[in-house]
């Protein structure tokens, strides 16, 4: 495990990201790092989303990036990546969501530009932990969530989100990649907790495959 000391999970919305860094965290005595969600134009970027308005999209989009790249940026400079950090999220994420909803080609462009410079300066993980589950898991999990606002969302807006996810990590190379399907799996459940550690300290280079029983 000491040769991991930055370790990523990334999944879709409602994939169980926040809560197996939580696990994983205690289980290794490490800092967890949770994504910097503090967005003053995300609800009204979710509403307009709602009416078909994507004027808000380069916006919050580009906060989003901002608050990512300062927070990978401020633990890289106190040295905590010299010790075991496990976030609920690759710095890429923004990339993922930014090519699925910016529909303007001169907003992506500009967005591009500064994606790609922040982009080589961010240390990129000893491995990620991707999260699977279908697009109809997905659809199942964010109509049970509290947040009455992302059941409004169209169904084609997660779609997209979807299949950029899929086709990202189907390309995957930067890190070591574990892909795991958790559409019927629990890790407060000890034993699932417990077989991914194995896989994790197992893990070498590549991509793996896990899917438990």
């Amino acid at each position: 495990m000491n040769r991991f000391k930055n370790i990523a999970v990334e999944g879709l919305i409602r994939s169980g990201k926040s809560e197996l860094v939580h696990l994983l965290s205690k289980k290794f005595d490490s800092k967890p790092l949770y994504d910097n969600r503090d967005n003053p134009f995300f609800d009204s970027y979710l509403k307009a989303v709602i009416r078909g308005d994507d004027s808000l999209s380069l916006k919050t989009q580009l906060i989003f990036l901002l608050n990512r790249y300062n927070q990978q940026i401020d633990l890289d400079q106190k040295g905590l990546f010299h010790k075991i950090t496990i976030s609920n999220y690759i710095f890429e994420r923004d990339g993922i969501y930014a090519h699925s909803i910016l529909k303007n080609d001169d907003d992506l462009n500009i967005y591009k530009k500064i994606y790609s410079h922040f982009l080589n300066n961010i240390i990129k993980p000893d491995l990620v932990i991707y999260l699977q589950i279908s697009f109809a898991e997905m659809l199942r999990r964010i109509n049970v969530v509290e947040n009455e606002i992302y059941r409004d969302i169209p169904n084609e807006y997660w779609r997209e989100i979807f299949e950029a996810y899929n086709y990202f990590f189907f390309n995957y190379k930067r890190s070591p990649l574990l892909v795991i399907n958790v559409e019927k799996i629990d890790f407060n459940d000890p034993k699932y907790l417990n077989n991914l550690i194995d896989e994790i300290k197992n893990h070498k280079t590549g991509v793996k495959y896990y899917a438990p029983a």
